[in-house]
Order: structure tokens, then C-alpha cells, then sequence
């Protein structure tokens, strides 16, 4: 595991008021144990914020950002899709893999 930086326990702690800060930094420190996990810090944060307080968000947030650490910085980055234009998108890429599919 990852040591986990002061700032960044300490936004885990306002983000999770009264919550057990040693599992918190034990779940943040699961993110950039790998070489290929860059930014830990900033990934960090960026899953605490979109965490809202909730740990077992905070523990899928991790797991994504494991995955693709990009997907968790755009998140934040960007926020939620309205649900009118994420169903836009969605159709859209329907249309373009029914497009694909045919020859």
C-alpha cells in the first residue's frame, strides 16, 4: 500500500467527518502502488470529492481509478452528464455499432 500525503488525509477527513481516518488512507493507498498509477495525489483527491462521503464509492472509485486513472480526473473535471445528453450519446453510439455490424 501506498503512503497516502497529508493533504490529502486531510480532505478524506472533511470529506468523511468522524469516519475511521487509518481505513480511509488504507482504501485511498490502494491507488498508485503500480508504475503505470500516475498522479496519485491528484487521483486521490479527485476520488475523495467524487466520493460524496460515501465509502463504499470511495472503495469503487479506487477500483476505476486502478483501472484508468484518466476516467476518475474527468469526472471530476467534467461532472455528471445531464440524462438527456448522456441518452443522446448513448444512442448515438448505438447507431454507430449497428453501423459497424453491417456490412
Amino acid at each position: 500500500m501506498a503512503e497516502v500525503r497529508d493533504d490529502v488525509l486531510l480532505a478524506a477527513q472533511a470529506a468523511f467527518p468522524g469516519g475511521d481516518l487509518a481505513e480511509l488512507a488504507a482504501i485511498l493507498g490502494l491507488y498508485g502502488t503500480e508504475p503505470y498509477e500516475r498522479e496519485r495525489e491528484r487521483v486521490q483527491l479527485a476520488i475523495i470529492a467524487l466520493s460524496g462521503g460515501d465509502r463504499d464509492k470511495l472503495r469503487q472509485l479506487v477500483r476505476d481509478a486502478k483501472r484508468d486513472y484518466r476516467d476518475v480526473l474527468a469526472w471530476q473535471q467534467l461532472g455528471p452528464i445531464p440524462a438527456a445528453e448522456g441518452k443522446k450519446m448513448q444512442d448515438e453510439a448505438r447507431s454507430l455499432i449497428e453501423k459497424w455490424g453491417k456490412k
